[in-house]
């Protein structure tokens, strides 16, 4: 309400010494309070929240105080690409015609080094590990198609729970009240309350569904910096839930974010080796959570994928250098079995799978039995017979 008159002192309101200020002229709460709308009105916070109040590079990553990393704050890094704003006003969430322009990659942001007859892999992952600032590694378009697509999703879920509860509710009323079984004033509360609980988990799932689709822009992925240190972190900035709202920046430790086991971010497709027709996208997941972050194929990549196969993927640098996707990777284990295939026929003969099926008997009755305690006390070449009697005897 008070925003249109408070936001031309917004200047002022962002200084280190208007904050400085209030802090020594005023109370804790009041501080907070201030600190509160000085964000709200300038999108300002720390970046990271230091022993001591300075914010220089030097400090961060020199010999001064280690940071203690946020994981959730509202503050935007310096270095952003000014040909494309993080700009999260409503006009920039919608798309332009023709719409095959808003699917094209962004523009280059800067140079970075590339895989060359100078340059190896191994030495373009050392680089990148031997940095002492941060470095964006990643940079994606607008995205406006999926921001509009999850609008329309979640707004096509919400009139539905409208439409449901505009027809239920007032039927299950009326037949309350008509009560055309003559049912007993309790049975006919309680039939009533079971057909309302119905549409009451009808409506919940909906409503999931609703959240799901309005939450995911802010799980797209829209830059990713690389913050070296004695425990290296990454920072993803992602769309705000709401628009014209500061865009969320979040830090995790890079040991606890992770690609998935089967996924590859290099596919030998494309400028940056990570196009691919079937998946226009790959996943980030975090140690201990469900909810996935989305990171777009068609953004811009510091050097090529497979860094990030290396990085978020945990692949050695070694079999990363081989330049083999996910699907080269599949055909060289479906070689090496149809090999191996061949091999055990030729080392059979005919009825191969037969003989090869109670081989695989054989050693699994001998390790169960092995387990279970249980061996031949019978020696061989000799039959179980009873004590021999002796003729003499007889």
């Amino acid at each position: 309400m008070f925003s249109p008159f408070l936001r031309p002192m917004a200047p002022a309101i962002a200084s280190q010494k208007f904050s400085q200020s209030l802090k020594k002229g005023f109370s804790k709460p009041i501080y907070l309070l201030s600190t509160s709308i000085r964000t709200y009105l300038t999108g300002a916070g720390s970046q990271f929240f230091l022993r001591k109040h300075t914010v220089t590079n030097a400090t961060l990553f020199g010999q001064g105080p280690r940071p203690i990393f946020k994981r959730y704050n509202t503050q935007l890094p310096d270095r952003v690409d000014p040909r494309d704003p993080l700009d999260n006003s409503f006009k920039n969430r919608l798309p332009k015609f023709p719409f095959h322009k808003e699917a094209q990659p962004t523009l280059i942001p800067k140079d970075s080094p590339r895989v060359s007859k100078s340059m190896s892999f191994r030495k373009l992952v050392q680089t990148l590990r031997s940095y002492k600032e941060p470095e964006l590694l990643y940079m994606a378009e607008s995205h406006r198609l999926y921001l509009v697509s999850c609008f329309a999703l979640a707004f096509i879920v919400c009139y539905n729970i409208y439409d449901l509860l505009e027809r239920t509710l007032p039927a299950a009323w009326d037949d309350y009240v008509r009560n055309d079984e003559d049912l007993p004033p309790a049975q006919n509360v309680v039939k009533t309350i079971g057909r309302l609980g119905m549409v009451l988990a009808i409506v919940g799932v909906y409503a999931s569904a609703a959240i799901f689709f309005a939450m995911i822009p802010t799980r797209l992925v829209r830059r990713i910096y690389y913050l070296p240190g004695p425990r290296e972190h990454i920072q993803l900035i992602t769309h705000p839930f709401l628009p014209g709202r500061p865009s969320p920046v979040i830090t995790l430790p890079l040991e606890d974010v992770t690609i998935g086991k089967t996924s590859k971010v290099w596919t030998g497709q494309g400028f940056y080796g990570t196009a691919q027709r079937t998946q226009f996208l790959f996943l980030l997941f975090e140690k201990g959570k469900l909810t996935p972050w989305i990171v777009d194929r068609s953004g811009w990549f510091w050097g090529d994928g497979r860094v990030y196969d290396v990085i978020f993927g945990k692949e050695p640098v070694e079999q990363a250098e081989l330049g083999l996707s996910y699907d080269d990777m599949l055909k060289i284990r479906q070689k090496q079995v149809k090999q191996a295939t061949m091999n055990l026929k030729q080392e059979l003969g005919p009825a191969w799978k037969l003989k090869a099926m109670a081989n695989l008997m054989k050693e699994d009755i001998s390790s169960a039995s092995q387990k279970l305690g249980i061996t031949n006390s019978t020696p061989p070449n000799k039959s179980i017979r009873g004590p021999a009697k002796d003729k003499k005897n007889q």
